[in-house]
């Protein structure tokens, strides 16, 4: 590439110079003193070495190396985001399902602003919203994962913001993230709602998690992500599956305390 040969050639430049330089240094302390040594010191091997790496330069710009670089991952990090959440709702609403019918369906919705605070770094956002479940009711799973809603919410009055979420250094984007909660989820909540916000940067492949509250969060009050719903401890699967026993044998044991008044009002 063009850029590439240039900066080899500026390097090259630069190196021949700094030979030139040196040089000249050694050539002057030989003129002052009789018993130095022309080819002999410091200044000299300095030159040497500074030659060689004019050399490589200048090679380098004719067969087009292309410029060692860090790799994108370790030269960027997740962005200096802000993100302002100034409301939350819970609507009851219906979509299509494909077919023409209507399905009833509950939607959460949070208006935000968004906020690129970086003055070079390009942020590329995907924002996921997780739900915090009753614990055991869904195994070890602790949280709901609601994806974002695809249809027209023009009838609710919702401005959808759309993702993923660009944002140029200095950029601000505001309206309202919708969510879909699964229906399969609708009685595993846990009262009073609560959840977090997952930001997924595409640019530098780093996820970060806020809470879904009310509230200003930057990035110093971000915690890292997994990209995945939390996974309670072994504790709560075998707690949520004693108590599926005790359900079970109270369940018994009242039909059969059934059985027995039934019996008993038989006459003999």
């Amino acid at each position: 590439m063009r850029l590439h040969r240039e900066l080899w050639l500026w390097l090259g430049g630069l190196f021949f110079t700094l030979t030139v330089f040196l040089t000249a240094i050694s050539i002057a302390y030989f003129e002052k003193d009789a018993h130095y040594s022309l080819l002999l010191n410091w200044w000299m091997l300095g030159a040497a070495l500074a030659f060689l790496a004019a050399f490589t330069s200048f090679f380098g710009a004719i067969q087009n190396w292309p410029v060692p670089s860090v790799p994108q991952s370790a030269r960027r990090g997740f962005p200096s985001i802000r993100v302002e959440v100034l409301g939350t709702g819970l609507m009851e609403t219906e979509r299509d399902s494909g077919s023409g019918l209507a399905v009833p369906t509950r939607v959460r919705s949070i208006s935000a602003r968004v906020t690129n605070l970086e003055i070079e770094q390009h942020a590329n956002l995907a924002i996921a919203l997780y739900i915090r479940l009753v614990p055991g009711s869904w195994g070890r799973v602790g949280e709901a994962v609601c994806p974002p809603v695809s249809w027209d919410l023009s009838s609710l009055g919702l401005s959808a913001i759309s993702m993923p979420v660009a944002l140029s250094p200095g950029a601000t984007v505001s309206g309202h993230l919708v969510y879909e909660i699964p229906g399969y989820y609708s009685d595993k909540i846990a009262e009073p709602v609560s959840g977090r916000l997952e930001l997924w940067d595409q640019v530098s492949d780093r996820r970060m998690a806020i809470p879904a509250d009310i509230g200003s969060y930057d990035r110093s009050e971000m915690t890292a992500s997994s990209g995945d719903a939390e996974l309670l401890g072994p504790e709560i699967e075998s707690q949520a599956g004693q108590r599926g026993t005790d359900q079970r044998d109270m369940a018994q044991y009242g039909t059969e305390q059934q059985a027995d008044q039934h019996g008993d009002a038989l006459p003999a």
